[in-house]
């Protein structure tokens, strides 16, 4: 067989190429930093590390949607705490009005005081997040939830549907809450209505326990058939001849309803029995009773004046919902009020200090739910960076490069490389390549 120039530089050329060629595939792989450069390199390697690359960036995609929903429900956990603060403030200064020995001054410049609370409060449910979007307002985030009507009165202005947050393939969250179900359906106190509807009695009506009264309002209130919250209270004597009345000095009296209450008033300590009958005629309660003391029947305290035999019809008022500032703001307006009698500042302080305690309880469930969601998205961003992690661990183990076998191989393919072009060049120079 002839060797020829061409053959000689041909083996040389290739030699040369391949060990360049490894040379440049190692380089390639340090400077990848993994031993998978492309497909061919290991198809079933390179399919393993595109599915936990794909999986890594889903999880990184619902890591920006998990910091979004943490943000939205930390402003409205640091607004709620606000909220809660402020009512707690409300609730001290409306006891501190109670205080007897407060002259109208006093009382003044606590309402001064509650009116610059409930302003504050009022931006408070007015929130907005770094965004720009009411916190409270349902999905309708451009316009305050909260607006004050011709009346000065704050009513609900947004919607109570939902904004929630996709947080895994499988799991979202809500990362909104609305603010007519926190702020705006609070319960008021509940009050029934009385009247005398036979007897010459005067009759003085109030909520005295309205922790009984609620008890007795959710067990007995029906709100399809009135009738039913209807009761009949009835007095009768015992002791005594029915409708025998004691002399009274009328000389001591100034006018005929002086006479009238001070006729009734000689009836107090007149012993007597009472029961109380419902819609149906049932007998619900009964026990003794003496006038001028009042009948006590589930939290309602019912105090009458004058002769036993008398009846009175109690009912029922129907519960009702409304924002917590509509309630402390009348309040402010009675006790602002110089002629304002004992009992309707006693009313007004009882009704402001009830819907206080239920917009607290409200405050405090959101709170709690909100909490509880924060605690759901830090879980699910624990678990998703151990889940990223685990990822590139696998993606390590499958396509991971070990750089102190590369950079030995490396070296090898260099010593390769030049060992090739060394004999290259001492071929070349032999005399077989001189021309005869």
């Amino acid at each position: 067989m002839r060797v020829t120039n061409n053959l000689i530089y041909g083996q040389s050329s290739r030699a040369i190429g391949q060990a360049n060629e490894k040379m440049m595939k190692v380089q390639e792989k340090i400077a990848a930093q993994t031993d998978i450069v492309k497909p061919s390199d290991n198809p079933v390697g390179a399919s393993q590390l595109l599915m936990y690359e794909g999986s890594n960036n889903r999880l990184k995609l619902f890591d920006e949607s998990i910091k979004m929903a943490t943000s939205s429900l930390e402003y409205q956990e640091v607004a709620l705490d606000s909220l809660n603060d402020s009512l707690d403030d409300a609730r001290t200064l409306f006891i501190q009005a109670q205080n007897h020995i407060n002259t109208q001054d006093d009382i003044d410049a606590i309402i001064q005081e509650v009116t610059l609370i409930t302003e504050s409060m009022a931006e408070l449910m007015n929130s907005k997040s770094a965004d720009g979007n009411y916190i409270f307002a349902g999905t309708d985030t451009q316009g305050p939830p909260f607006l004050l009507d011709g009346q000065g009165r704050y009513q609900w202005a947004g919607n109570e549907s939902v904004r929630y947050a996709q947080i895994s393939e499988d799991m979202k969250i809500p990362i909104t809450d609305s603010g007519k179900k926190l702020f705006q359906d609070i319960w008021t106190n509940r009050t029934f209505s009385s009247q005398v509807i036979a007897g010459d009695v005067s009759l003085k009506a109030s909520v005295k326990n309205q922790g009984d009264f609620d008890q007795f309002m959710d067990r007995h209130y029906d709100p399809q058939d009135p009738l039913r919250n209807v009761y009949v209270i009835t007095t009768l004597p015992t002791g005594a001849e029915n409708g025998t009345l004691p002399s009274v000095d009328l000389s001591l009296i100034g006018s005929e309803s002086e006479v009238d209450a001070k006729r009734r008033e000689s009836f107090d300590g007149t012993p007597g029995v009472f029961s109380v009958t419902n819609s149906a005629g049932d007998v619900v309660s009964s026990g003794s009773y003496t006038t001028g003391k009042p009948i006590n029947f589930n939290g309602m305290s019912l105090l009458l004046r004058g002769a036993p035999g008398a009846s009175v019809g109690v009912s029922l008022d129907k519960p009702k919902r409304d924002n917590v500032l509509n309630e402390i703001n009348d309040s402010l307006v009675t006790l602002g009020n110089k002629n304002a009698t004992e009992e309707e500042r006693s009313a007004a302080f009882f009704s402001a200090t009830e819907s206080i305690n239920n917009a607290q309880t409200k405050v405090g469930e959101g709170r709690s739910s909100v909490g509880a969601r924060l605690n759901t998205l830090r879980d699910r961003e624990d678990f998703s960076s151990a889940n990223q992690l685990s990822n590139t661990i696998a993606q390590d183990r499958v396509g991971g490069l070990d750089l102190a076998a590369a950079a030995t191989e490396l070296s090898m393919n260099e010593s390769a490389l030049n060992a090739s072009q060394q004999v290259f060049t001492r071929i070349s120079n032999l005399s077989l390549f001189n021309k005869m």
